[in-house]
């Protein structure tokens, strides 16, 4: 069987897209203005997927998608309501995955009907279908500096959608490395001299952030993880660290892990959380790497030189047609959505007003009250 990608998401009736349609590539940036739509593709494409996963139960609770309250079905119906349906369309390698959301009758306040559960149940005997797809989702809330965090809710290859496992993924993917001489990274993410999955991270790690190593420590009697960090002098303790490198750090360890195994997709909200410039940027092409060796990623940003790092690395790599942007704005009180291609040097098809111009704006505004005196 071919390697499985989502191709293209529809959406009918879901929060702020009451008809919303578009094409995904193996690396897809969601930018634009806030409360534009772009946590509503991502909340969208993990409900589609819970409830794809789910559907034996027909109902999806909505108090509990991969550790997000999403709010009550009512609101997130569109808002006319002149359906009470929601129609959420995947599609894998051609074939089409619905998913369709129904309010219930017995006033039930947390959960959608899944009202096709029925045909779910049928394509999953079929090759091209969501459960083929190991889906890994991080929260823009990921846990901050900890002395210890416990292990909590394992999900193979997963750091958990706060990056709460991390320190276990470490120790269970050296194990399984170990253990079989064919569970590897691909080649263009090896770059450590140590063919040992923690130590591409760690070396991963020093690119992003310079001057920085990890140490790890699994206690499965008191069902905690200890990860200690240096940069430069000593190891110490996250909390000695600061945010920068405890928010990056699950993301390199996530990224690796869906490197290691078939049809992963990895979802990430905002990246460039807590990071320097140069990191966002180092990031940013090191996710397109990741992108290009067989993980389909999704990234909700703010970011300019994430952006700007992953146009950078996959125009070396000359994989530009398999990434896009989707930049998302308000118009006349209407969430719109433009998809910009990416050209073979690296450039922007097009630079739609709005898109990551603040910087000249500001520039200018400083030129004209320099010229007035003020």
């Amino acid at each position: 069987m071919s390697e499985i990608k989502i191709e293209k998401i529809l959406l009918k009736n879901f929060k702020c897209h009451k008809n919303f349609e578009t094409d995904l590539r193996d690396l897809n940036i969601l930018t634009g203005s806030n409360a534009a739509g772009k946590s509503s593709l991502v909340q969208a494409l993990l409900l589609a997927y819970k409830s794809w996963k789910e559907c034996e139960k027909k109902r999806i609770n909505t108090n509990k998608i991969y550790g997000m309250n999403m709010g009550i079905p009512m609101n997130i119906v569109s808002e006319d309501l002149e359906e009470r349906n929601i129609d959420i369309e995947l599609y894998l390698n051609g074939i089409k995955n619905k998913v369709l959301l129904g309010l219930p009758d017995d006033n039930d306040e947390i959960s959608f009907d899944i009202c096709n559960y029925e045909e779910i149940l049928e394509a999953k005997e079929h090759g091209f279908n969501l459960g083929k797809i190991s889906l890994f989702y991080l929260n823009a809330e990921r846990k901050g500096p900890r002395i210890v965090s416990f292990i909590n809710d394992i999900v193979p290859y997963s750091v958990g959608n706060t990056g709460e496992n991390t320190g276990y993924v470490l120790s269970e993917m050296d194990k399984l490395q170990k253990i079989s001489g064919d569970f590897r990274l691909p080649k263009d993410l090896r770059i450590s001299q140590i063919d040992r999955f923690s130590a591409n991270c760690e070396e991963w790690l020093n690119v992003i952030i310079p001057d920085t190593k990890i140490r790890y420590n699994v206690d499965v009697e008191k069902n905690i993880t200890t990860v200690m960090l240096q940069n430069q002098g000593e190891f110490h303790l996250p909390i000695a660290t600061g945010f920068g490198i405890t928010y990056v750090l699950p993301i390199i360890v996530q990224a690796l892990a869906a490197g290691m195994i078939k049809n992963s997709v990895l979802i990430v909200e905002n990246p460039e959380a807590h990071l320097h410039p140069l990191s966002q940027s180092r990031l940013g092409k090191f996710l397109a790497l990741v992108a290009v060796n067989g993980v389909q990623v999704v990234l909700e940003t703010h970011s300019e030189h994430i952006v700007d790092g992953c146009r950078i690395q996959i125009a070396r790599e000359k994989q530009c047609e398999n990434m896009k942007i989707v930049f998302f704005e308000k118009k006349d009180n209407k969430s719109v959505c433009k998809s910009i291609n990416i050209m073979d040097n690296g450039e922007l098809e097009e630079w739609p007003d709005g898109f990551f111009d603040q910087k000249r704006t500001d520039l200018r505004e400083l030129l004209e009250m320099r010229r007035c005196g003020n």
